[in-house]
C-alpha cells in the first residue's frame, strides 16, 4: 500500500510507473494464459472467457506499444 501511495503522489513519473505496471502485468497474463492453453491442449480451451478478458486487458487504457512509448519517454527524460 505504501509502495501505490508513492506513485499516487509521484506527478509525471507515475505515469511511467504506471505503465510498467501495465504492460508488465496484462503481457504475463497473457503469456500465463497462452503457455497453459499450448501445455493442456484442448483442456486449456475449457478457460477460453479468461483469455478473451485477458486479451482486451491488454487494449484497455490504450495498448502496450502506447506504454511502451511513455515508458521510453518517461526515462529518457522527454516531453511532450
Amino acid at each position: 500500500m505504501k509502495a501505490l501511495s508513492n506513485i499516487a503522489y509521484a506527478g509525471d513519473e507515475a505515469r511511467t510507473q504506471v505503465s510498467m505496471i501495465k504492460v508488465f502485468a496484462t503481457e504475463m497474463a497473457w503469456d500465463v494464459i497462452d503457455h497453459a492453453m499450448q501445455t493442456f491442449g484442448a483442456m486449456g480451451m475449457t478457460k477460453q472467457q479468461m483469455a478473451n478478458e485477458t486479451h482486451l486487458m491488454r487494449i484497455y487504457e490504450g495498448p502496450s506499444e502506447v506504454h511502451r512509448w511513455v515508458i521510453a519517454r518517461g526515462l529518457l527524460g522527454l516531453r511532450r
